[in-house]
């Protein structure tokens, strides 16, 4: 789920912890605090930064922050920057530069379907190497000295989200690596006209900002760490700093997941087998 808005994060690692993991509609849930006040956090890795709503701001007794506006996928809506928070979540305790406080109640009933107070950002993620187990339920981090199973994939930055590189139609793509994004995949405009998709309907959409409609074409093969996709619908993303695809949990659930955001690095294992 993307955020515009770029923030470094200062981390103390307290040892390695397992959490049990909610997988509801598509996303990631895992137990959090922010500065001692507890909370459910959806785990999202296509977040630029952690927000929270003004209601779990006042638990944490956050001050009222520097007023932004933050651009969403559906446009724009007023926040506010707060610093000096601190956020512990898997065994990590996390010193975030600044977080963000908004309403999340659009958000929270037009896509999660579930209360949201929180999403957890890429901080967790560049914190610790993370073993992400949506099958299973379970979320956690491991050790680095030890080898993740699965294909490892290199990390691109772009406009703040990472992405992995995927084959679409035969052809070499990057997809922006988004476990926030429980919707379906996203496909740029520019590469959809690229290789000449034809549009077979719209699809609601749009996150922060509000909600928006989107082109539909049908993707025939979608290659991802060596396990290919077939009849793939995308929604056709209009933003121009989108990369070529954002993929989602629809895609990354078939995968045991390992990040390391600090190396630069994936690792998916395929569960089962080609999914069509």
């Amino acid at each position: 789920m993307r955020l515009g808005l770029a923030l470094a994060a200062l981390l103390v690692a307290s040892g390695a912890s397992a959490e049990p993991m909610v997988f509801d509609n598509g996303r990631l849930f895992i137990p959090a605090r922010i500065n001692g006040a507890p909370t459910e956090a959806l785990l999202d890795s296509g977040a630029e930064t952690t927000v929270l709503t003004p209601q779990l701001a006042a638990k944490a007794k956050l001050p009222g922050g520097q007023a932004i506006m933050i651009k969403g996928s559906g446009g724009s809506a007023p926040a506010h920057l707060v610093e000096g928070a601190e956020v512990d979540a898997l065994g990590v305790t996390l010193h975030p530069e600044a977080v963000v406080i908004m309403d999340l109640s659009d958000i929270s009933k037009r896509l999660v379907k579930r209360p949201l107070a929180m999403i957890l950002g890429r901080e967790m993620f560049d914190s610790a190497r993370l073993r992400v187990d949506i099958a299973g339920r379970a979320v956690g981090v491991v050790p680095k000295d030890s080898a993740p199973p699965g294909t490892k994939l290199s990390l691109t930055g772009h406009a703040g989200i990472e992405s992995i590189p995927v084959t679409l139609n035969g052809k070499p793509a990057q997809a922006e690596f988004d476990l926030g994004n429980g919707s379906g995949v996203l496909i740029s405009r520019a590469y959809a006209d690229r290789l000449h998709l034809k549009t077979i309907g719209q699809r609601s959409g749009g996150g922060i900002g509000g909600k928006l409609m989107r082109d539909l074409v049908r993707i025939d093969a979608l290659e991802v760490a060596g396990r290919t996709f077939r009849d793939v619908e995308a929604a056709v993303d209009d933003q121009p700093n989108g990369n070529d695809l954002n993929i989602g949990t629809s895609i990354l659930k078939n995968f045991l997941i390992t990040t390391d955001f600090a190396a630069r690095s994936v690792w998916l294992a395929p569960i089962g087998g080609e999914r069509g």
